[in-house]
Order: C-alpha cells, then sequence, then structure tokens
C-alpha cells in the first residue's frame, strides 16, 4: 500500500483500509484480558500517577509531607531510580521531542536518566499526584536541571538526580532561591535529612556554584500521553525478570561513541546501568510477551486472537483456506513496554536480533508483512515456506511500541495453510516497577481496568512530524505553514489529527498532547496555543486546552497533554492542534471498547529464589481479586508471570 500524498489521500486510504478489514469476517473478542496490573504492598503502583498517589504510605500525606515521601522513594536504594546518560526514543530526528521525559515511561521501562530528565519527570510526578503547579529548571553553571514543587505558598527544590534536598529550621523543604542566598542550608548540621550529593563531599563548594548561577526555569517540560495498560489473549504470556536477560536493551548507536558509556554498558552484566553503583541495587529488567495460539478446531484461540482475517478458519491442521484464492490473517502486537533486541556486536546495529520473532509451521508458503502505523502502510518481512520457519522481525520492530503482522497465503478449498504460530517479542522493563515479595506474608493484588475503570484496549498514535510522509498519513490535510527543519516551531496555525478505531471497536476516552513552542517571560502571555476536538465530522470543535504559560518560563518550548472523555464512544474523532507561536509533535492515546466483554480470568507466577533454591507459586484467578503469597526466607525476586492459557 503507497504512502499517501495529499490530506485527501490520507483519508482515502484510511478508508480503504477500513474496507479491507470489513471485508475479513471481524474476530470475536471471547477472551482477551485487558488492562491487566498485578501489584505488590511492597511497591507503589507505577502504571498510572492517579494510582501512584494512593500508595499506603503516602496516601494520607499532603504538601510537604508527601512531597519529601514521593521524593524519598524515588532516590531510594530499592525503589528509585538511577543516574545513567541520556534515553531517547521513536522517529523524531530532533533530540529535544525524542528524549524520554514520560514519566510512566522512566518509571516502568527505564528506570533510569540523567538530570535533563529527572528534572522534568520529577515535575510531572508531583503534577500528577495533584500537585497543582511545578517547574524544572537548568542551573548553568553546574550544567544540571532539577525540580521545585508548589505547595503551602512557596516553591520547594527537589533534587531526583543527586538525591538531594535541603531543609530549613523547621523542617520544610527549601526553595532554590533560598539555596542559592543561604549557605547554611548546606553547610550547618543536618537536621532530619542529609542532603546526599554523593560526588561533592564540600557542601560549601555546591553552594558557591549555585550563589551566582544563572537559572532557566522550564514549563512543562514532561509528557503525559504514554500508557501502561496492555491486554493479554488466548494462548498469551507475559514474563518479567528483575535482572537482564541475554544483553537485551534499548542500545542507541551513541552510547557506544562515548568511552565511559560504552565501558559501563560493557561491564557485566552487559546492558545499561547506573554509573553510581551506591545508588541503586538494579540493572535494568527484562519482559518476554509470547503468543503460542492453537488453531484447532476444537479452539477459540484463532477467534480471539486475530485482528483481522480473511478466507481463513481453524481446522484438524490449523488454519485452512475456507474458499480457493488468496487468504490472510492479522495479529497485532501491542507492549507498553519498548521492545529491545538483543544486542551483539554494539559497533553494528545490523546485527541486533530475537527483538520479535514469528515461528510458523506452514503446509503452503506464507508471506509475512509488518506495519507500524496500524495498516496504513506495509513492509515485507519476508515468506515462510513449507515446513517449519523462524522470521526475525527485530530490523523492522526494535525501538518500537508494537506493530501488526500480516500472514498471506494462496490455496485450494479446505487446503491447509498455517498449522502453528509463535510470536516472542522482548521489551525492556523497570525493576522497581515490579510486584516484589518479601520475608513474611504477602498481600498481592490482580487489577483490571484503566484509570476510569473501564476494560479497554489502548492504541498509541504517533505522527512524526520531522518526517512529511509520516504526518501526512494521520492528517486531514497537510498544514499550510510547516517546515520540519524549523524545529522550534514545525508547524504554525492549524492542523488536524483523523483518529479512528478499528472496525469491531469504538474509542471510549483518549488521551492527546502536543509540544508547543512559546513565547518567553513577560511576553508568554501572547502565546495562544489550543487543542480542540470533534467527534465524527471535522467540526464543530471543542476547545480542551487553552495555552496559560506563566511569566517565570525561560524556554522556548512545553508539552501539554490531556483526557478527552467522551459522552458516547466513537468511531471516529478528529483532534485539532493550533500552534501560536509553534506545533512541533503531535500524540495521542485511543482507548478502545472491545465489541465484546472482555474476561477476566487469569494465571499467575511468581518465581524466586531462597537460599539457592527456587520456588515457583502459580496462582488461578477467575476475576480480579487479592491473593497472598509466603515466604520463609528472604526472597531474591526472579519474575513474575501473568498468562491467559489457550481453550
Amino acid at each position: 500500500m503507497a504512502v499517501c500524498r495529499s490530506g485527501h489521500d490520507t483519508v482515502f486510504l484510511q478508508a480503504a483500509f477500513l474496507l479491507l478489514l470489513l471485508s475479513m469476517s471481524a474476530p470475536i473478542s471471547l477472551a482477551k484480558v485487558v488492562c491487566v496490573r498485578v501489584t505488590s504492598e511492597h511497591t507503589a503502583d507505577t502504571s498510572d500517577l492517579g494510582r501512584f498517589r494512593q500508595f499506603a504510605p503516602w496516601q494520607d500525606k499532603t504538601g510537604n509531607d508527601l512531597a519529601s515521601a514521593i521524593w524519598r522513594y524515588l532516590c531510594d536504594y530499592e525503589t528509585g531510580l538511577y543516574h545513567f546518560n541520556e534515553v531517547l526514543d521513536g522517529t523524531d530526528s530532533f533530540d529535544e521531542y525524542a528524549t524520554v521525559r514520560d514519566p510512566l515511561k522512566i518509571l516502568n521501562i527505564y528506570n533510569m536518566g540523567y538530570c535533563g530528565i529527572f528534572g522534568p519527570v520529577l515535575d510531572g510526578i508531583f503534577q500528577g499526584v495533584g500537585f497543582e503547579r511545578g517547574r524544572s529548571f537548568g542551573l548553568v553553571k553546574w550544567n544540571h536541571c532539577a525540580t521545585e514543587v508548589w505547595y503551602d505558598n512557596a516553591w520547594h527544590y527537589f533534587d531526583m538526580d543527586v538525591g538531594g534536598i535541603l531543609l530549613d529550621s523547621t523542617g520544610t523543604v527549601a526553595s532554590l532561591e533560598e539555596a542559592q542566598r543561604h549557605r547554611s542550608l548546606w553547610v550547618a548540621p543536618p537536621r532530619s535529612i542529609e542532603p546526599f550529593f554523593p560526588n561533592e563531599s564540600d557542601k560549601g563548594r555546591v553552594f558557591d556554584i549555585y550563589h551566582d548561577s544563572p537559572v532557566y526555569r522550564y514549563y512543562r517540560w514532561f509528557e503525559g500521553t504514554h500508557t501502561m495498560d496492555f491486554y493479554l489473549r488466548q494462548g498469551e504470556s507475559f514474563t518479567r525478570w528483575w535482572t537482564p536477560q541475554g544483553g537485551r536493551w534499548n542500545h542507541l548507536p551513541r552510547y557506544s561513541r562515548e568511552k565511559w558509556v560504552r565501558d559501563l554498558i560493557l561491564t557485566p552484566p552487559v546492558g545499561m546501568k547506573p554509573n553510581h553503583r551506591d545508588f541503586t541495587r538494579w540493572n535494568h529488567g527484562n519482559g518476554l510477551f509470547h503468543y503460542a495460539p492453537n488453531f484447532a478446531a476444537s479452539s477459540t484461540d484463532f477467534q480471539d486472537g486475530a485482528y483481522g482475517v480473511r478466507n481463513l478458519a481453524p481446522g484438524e491442521q490449523g488454519l485452512h483456506l475456507v474458499e480457493a484464492g488468496d487468504a490472510e490473517a492479522v495479529f497485532e502486537v501491542f507492549t507498553p513496554y519498548i521492545i529491545v533486541a538483543k544486542v551483539n556486536d554494539l559497533d553494528n546495529v545490523a546485527d541486533d536480533a530475537e527483538a520479535s520473532v514469528a515461528t510458523l509451521e506452514a503446509a503452503l508458503p506464507v508471506d509475512l508483512a509488518v506495519s507500524l502505523d496500524h495498516g496504513l502502510t506495509w513492509k515485507p518481512a519476508g515468506t515462510a515456506p513449507c515446513g517449519k520457519k523462524t522470521v526475525d522481525l527485530t530490523s523492522l520492530v526494535k525501538g518500537t511500541y508494537g506493530y501488526w503482522l500480516r500472514l498471506s497465503a494462496s490455496g485450494d478449498t479446505k487446503q491447509a495453510a498455517i498449522k502453528s504460530l509463535s510470536i516472542d517479542t522482548w521489551v525492556q522493563v523497570a525493576p522497581i516497577s515490579l510486584p516484589r515479595l518479601k520475608k513474611g506474608e504477602n498481600h498481592l493484588q490482580y487489577e483490571a481496568g484503566d484509570r476510569y475503570g473501564l476494560r479497554t484496549i489502548p492504541m498509541l498514535i504517533t505522527p512524526d512530524a520531522s518526517n512529511p510522509k509520516d504526518l501526512e498519513k494521520y492528517v486531514v490535510a497537510m498544514p499550510e505553514n510547516y517546515d520540519p527543519q524549523r524545529h522550534t516551531a514545525r508547524i504554525r496555525g492549524d492542523t488536524t489529527l483523523r483518529l479512528a478505531a478499528p472496525v469491531g471497536m469504538k474509542i471510549a476516552w483518549l488521551t492527546v498532547g502536543a509540544t508547543f513552542q512559546t513565547h518567553q517571560g513577560e511576553q508568554a502571555a501572547k502565546t495562544n496555543n489550543r487543542i480542540a476536538y470533534a467527534v465524527g465530522q471535522s467540526s464543530n470543535f471543542k476547545e480542551v486546552y487553552r495555552s496559560a504559560v506563566p511569566t517565570w518560563v525561560s524556554h522556548w518550548r512545553y508539552n501539554w497533554d490531556t483526557d478527552v472523555r467522551l459522552d458516547q464512544p466513537a468511531q471516529v474523532v478528529y483532534v485539532k492542534f493550533h500552534g501560536d507561536p509553534g506545533l512541533n509533535t503531535m500524540r495521542a492515546c485511543l482507548h478502545l471498547l472491545p465489541q465484546d466483554s472482555p474476561r477476566t480470568g487469569i494465571r499467575i507466577t511468581h518465581t524466586y529464589d531462597i537460599a539457592d533454591r527456587r520456588y515457583e507459586k502459580t496462582v488461578n484467578l477467575a476475576e480480579p481479586t487479592a491473593y497472598t503469597i509466603s515466604c520463609d526466607g528472604d526472597p531474591e525476586n526472579v519474575s513474575a508471570t501473568i498468562a491467559v492459557p489457550s481453550r
């Protein structure tokens, strides 16, 4: 399917693909289990900042007590983040927009960053748990970034990167301005918390740096559209490990070019890890989605798991053609965790492997194709001849958050086509997000449902505004004033995204976001960026955001992300962005209602070691509920698996 060349062509291409899916027999949502979460009393629920706010140790706290408790947790050896280096994902060619500053991604996928990530991420976490005002800032003379949050009618300075706060005589966290004015905050005997600047034993010297350093203040430098919701189909499992599994991480070529980063990565276990070992016990974790549906006629796995199907049906020998001619089936791989490869030669990305591997046993030659844009365009992924064949999709899918896999074959009536299929997809996982076990009785919880309590299926939409051909696929019409090389203001004026649910689903709600340019200082009030939406047709838009940028901002761009809850589920939603002085990126996450009510039955397995002996505890749960696991000794957590058995 060719890439479209105009806004009208985009709409035609989308409509044509919808007709293609309509021509297929629609899959029946028999047993997908959606929005799955397993949590432990020992670990905050990082899947959503609203749920993060409800963690028992700070659930009833406010103000200084709440901010301090969250900061301590995020700097803790067991539960906190650690310093590494730049973290980027996505396809945007400009680092400013590719750098990961989404709190959910950092808390659940990466577990790491550097000050230019941690400053805005902590701002985003504070605002996500209910603090109404916050900001990150850049301290020029220390080349450093940290966070301030507003409560009790004052600003308060929290530093997650170096794990430091400064307390006044009342035990209240001081502001940056106070930190710059009062040497005593740095050198006086500690009161209740010792500022932890591990590389600077002479706090007076740090004060001297702070005292006369210029400061740049950043407004909403964080993003907030990502979701950690996911679903599992019949015959699918998801295993997450606390430790690296076979050298799999989101490797950037730039890591290899900087000696200290390269040396750090090559230090066993090979992969991303802290450059201050005493900050954390963790490196990075991994996860594996394993999907192996049963294609026998007696099983409902195929009906449950195929995204779309034409002229194929399960039978005694697996999938067979219903009629003579062409046939195809489409399967979705979706993950809220970034897909990562087994990194072999650090200097040769071409030999990365096993990010996602499809294994087929075919009775006919089967052509494979991959789509990264929900079926708008396809890339060939090879041919599986008769017999068993493994196809490594790494070069097409690593660094993404999912894809569609299309299997195509031709043959005679009732002819066997695909006897079996399995898909193994590796992802990167933050160990701090996993449901930890400790010595004694552990109280855990299986939950299902998105932040509004709905059983929805997420769909990420991420147009690449640095690439006109990619942007063209999503917008109703190409913006009139658009220059992808104008990095601070790619789009001026209006542009509209068309967001369509796949056949058989409807949009219950969505999160939309953008990176805007802003005027600065006293001119900030002139900023006039906006977001609006319309249901069903591109007219009668309802505004959901109009800029109100504070005059203290001294950076040229900011983000805004917001939820849009629809009065009624809809097939199509249009989102109009207005950039004045500029719009640079757009993003959305659709939360889709499946045609039939999802099921809730799952199997959970916790694997852990006590005194060099391996233990596995498996529970089968018919619906969301609490459960307990008792550990006689101190467990070393190994993995946690959630599975929906084949039927």
